[in-house]
């Protein structure tokens, strides 16, 4: 029996049952301090310079937050939630921290609104999965990710939101950490100003356009496995990205 899509049923059914896990899973992240995701190890090694920050692009519950600030606790982190409701909950989260700056709207290569798709199954929204692309918002939940899926009770709602370019910020990063589904090429050509400028490390969610994107322009991917990065490889789930003039970011 595979244990996940047992758990994503549970949770379709007993919606409590997430504010229970995401709520452990933090306190033993924070106590064992290890991030939820192996790949930000590498930023116990990163370069910052006066005045650099960190971008977060896909907020979700704050799991990249807590991840930054285990590594570089004095970085400023802005992190960016097209969701109003976990925009506010990140909000009440971290409204005591001067170095934690939330905002409420997506990135893309322009301003403008956009339709955000939010899959709901059995009327449990996976806020996680929401996207600006709704083939890639209905898409990931099926019989092979929850036990016992019936597609008549997935439904995909529609959120307008706004969206920004990133170039439009006066941000110098250190770091960008994007995740949102599928929609990670349109964030970067939004701020391709500013990668152009600053140079940061990249952390993408694996995606083939936004890898296309960016090693057309000379940009080389490392994987990280094993406690080590990896040359011209591509992650499990995320890969790393370094530009042509950006290759100090690491530490040896």
């Amino acid at each position: 029996m595979k244990l996940y899509p047992q758990l994503r049923a549970l949770q379709s059914r007993f919606p409590a049952l997430l504010s229970m896990k995401s709520g452990a899973q933090r306190l033993m992240r924070r106590a064992m301090k290890r991030p939820f995701e192996r790949d930000f190890e590498v930023l116990a090694r990163l370069k910052v310079r006066p005045g650099e920050c960190a971008i977060d692009v896909g907020a979700n519950r704050g799991q990249s937050i807590d991840a930054i600030r285990l590594y570089q606790p004095a970085l400023p982190i802005h992190s960016f939630e097209p969701s109003t409701l976990l925009a506010d909950r990140l909000r009440q989260r971290y409204g005591n921290s001067a170095a934690v700056t939330i905002h409420n709207c997506g990135l893309s290569e322009r301003a403008e609104e956009r339709v955000l798709y939010l899959p709901v199954y059995r009327d449990f929204p996976y806020d996680g999965l929401a996207s600006f692309d709704r083939e890639e918002a209905a898409g990931w939940l099926n019989a092979e990710t929850v036990a016992g899926f019936d597609p008549s009770h997935l439904d995909v709602r529609e959120t307008v939101c706004v969206t920004e370019r990133l170039d439009a910020f006066d941000f110098a990063p250190a770091f960008l950490k994007i995740d949102v589904q599928g929609f990670e090429a349109n964030v970067l050509k939004g701020g391709e100003e500013m990668l152009e400028k600053h140079n940061p490390l990249i952390l993408l969610e694996n995606n083939d356009a936004a890898d296309a994107w960016l090693t057309g322009k000379g940009w080389r991917r490392l994987a990280y496995a094993g406690g080590r990065l990896q040359e011209g490889a591509r992650g499990k789930s995320n890969t790393f990205y370094l530009s042509p003039r950006g290759s100090d970011r690491l530490t040896d």
